[in-house]
């Protein structure tokens, strides 16, 4: 048995190639079986004011792809270049982290890219708590 399992919780909405669903009353298992199926928890969508960091502003623009509101056409030339300017920054905490990333965008496993770039986050925002300071701004979407 292949493909995404999700557990998704009581009333727990999520997005299934752009379709809203949304659970009833019990905990269910649901497994996706189609590879390319672009699937979003609401739980883990970030809200537009929280992308204030290079990281989140990654984060935000795959998940605007799950959900059909930017292009790949449009945005995966300039989601590769973002990543390719992390690369210095999170290189000496671990060199696999954003060519990992950029493995899973290429591919199109954006659910996966969702999920490594949560780790990436906590690494950023721990960097940024030692630099005390607020990130250059930076274009993505």
């Amino acid at each position: 048995m292949s493909g995404l399992v999700l557990k998704i919780a009581p009333g727990e909405r999520f997005i299934i190639n752009g379709a809203t669903l949304e659970n009833g009353d019990k905990p269910a298992r649901i497994r996706v079986v189609e590879g390319d199926a672009r699937v979003l928890r609401l739980r883990d969508a970030m809200h537009p004011k929280e992308v204030n960091t290079p990281v989140k502003r990654v984060y935000y623009a795959i998940q605007l792809l799950i959900t059909g509101d930017l292009k790949e056409n449009d945005t995966l030339p300039a989601l590769d270049e973002a990543c390719i300017q992390l690369l210095d920054i999170f290189k000496p905490v671990d060199a696999d982290l954003i060519p990992t990333l950029r493995s899973m965008v290429s591919r199109g496993n954006y659910y996966s890219a969702l999920c490594h770039l949560r780790q990436i986050l906590s690494i950023e925002e721990e960097l940024l708590a030692m630099r005390g300071a607020t990130p250059p701004e930076s274009k993505v979407a």
